[in-house]
């Protein structure tokens, strides 16, 4: 059986997927924005868990691990690179990055904002 701090960490496996290429390929494959849509909505519920189980220097360090394998993949050539239309995958990729950043962001201000109405008691 899982340990209760495991299962605790299973949602920030999320950070070992190249969302962002992943996020990109989608684009160009689908001609949508589905895959962006997902991706956001996903950051926004690790940020909002991260905050309300108390994890953020997890999701800082998930963030830069993530950074890290994301300009990995556009500096090794991988084959997801190959299907963006822009002149650079970087050009691409950091907007993203930036982008499900802010959504993490987004998540955390909600998070603390339902962690202080649990905690503020009526007389």
């Amino acid at each position: 059986m899982l340990n209760k701090k495991i299962i605790r960490l299973l949602p920030f496996i999320f950070f070992i997927i190249p969302y962002v290429h992943i996020t990109l390929a989608m684009d160009y494959l689908f001609h949508s924005i589905i895959g962006l849509l997902l991706f956001t909505i996903v950051s926004i519920s690790i940020g909002f868990y991260a905050k309300r189980s108390y994890q953020i220097p997890l999701l800082i360090f998930g963030n830069g691990l993530n950074f890290l394998l994301s300009i990995f993949l556009v500096l090794i050539e991988s084959p997801i690179t190959t299907f963006y239309h822009s002149s650079s995958p970087l050009i691409a990729s950091i907007p993203l990055l930036l982008l499900f950043f802010i959504a993490q962001l987004t998540g955390i201000f909600w998070g603390s904002l339902f962690s202080k109405k649990n905690t503020v008691t009526t007389k």
